[in-house]
């Protein structure tokens, strides 16, 4: 990948655009490596402004709209997967409507911890699209977090392409990162079941008619 863009640096903008866009229609392709690389090559040939603002953008739109392409078609055609016999043996009625209801009301917090998790980012867009999270609950998340980790991964690039920081630098932190988000991630979910628990009820659930739209999806 780094090589590819090395040699169609000119175009680099456009090239990190449709790389990241690429990955909205299922072709698996991570955002970090091809934002690090594209920050490399600008720290490398020490490439002014007239071509790292635009590629930033490119970055930053593409991961965005990446995203939000993926969770529209999950949303609109991949519940038929739940329809599957051998699926529908392992998701009773009871336990889609209960992640429902979690996914209504922390569905966007979902979102922004899996964007720290170094795997779970498209896990975490599947689920939120076939459970039906708001359109703009999801892009707030992720336009939020996109904003943050884009610039993050394309300044890393950038640093070691001028020899200031190192991958591995950048990939333990992200690790620590990733290891903090996931023990609060864990902690909240011990709560909510001690207490579920406490009250001796059934987790709450999504209304019935809910499951109406589903079938119909």
């Amino acid at each position: 990948m780094t090589e590819f863009i090395t040699q169609n640096a000119e175009y680099l903008p456009w090239i990190v655009l449709v790389l990241l866009l690429a990955s909205g229609i299922g072709i698996p392709i991570g955002e970090d490596i091809v934002i690090i690389p594209a920050g490399v090559i600008i720290g490398e040939q020490m490439l002014g402004a007239g071509v790292w603002v635009p590629t930033l953008i490119a970055a930053i739109v593409g991961v965005a709209t990446a995203d939000m392409l993926w969770f529209t078609w999950c949303s609109k055609f991949g519940t038929r997967l739940l329809h599957r016999r051998l699926i529908r043996r392992f998701l009773h009625p009871k336990r889609l409507l209960q992640a429902k209801h979690q996914i209504d009301k922390r569905g966007a917090w979902f979102i922004v911890a899996a964007r720290f998790i170094p795997g779970s980012r498209t896990p975490a867009i599947t689920v939120a699209g076939l459970m039906h999270l708001r359109f703009w609950r999801f892009a707030l998340a992720t336009w939020s977090c996109v904003l943050v980790t884009a610039p993050m991964q394309f300044g890393v690039g950038v640093l070691v392409g001028y020899g200031i920081a190192s991958r591995s630098t950048f990939g333990t932190m992200q690790w620590i990162i990733a290891g903090v988000v996931l023990a609060v991630v864990i902690s909240a979910a011990a709560v909510v079941f001690a207490k579920s628990r406490g009250r001796k009820t059934e987790p709450p659930r999504a209304r019935a008619a809910w499951l109406r739209h589903f079938r119909r999806a």
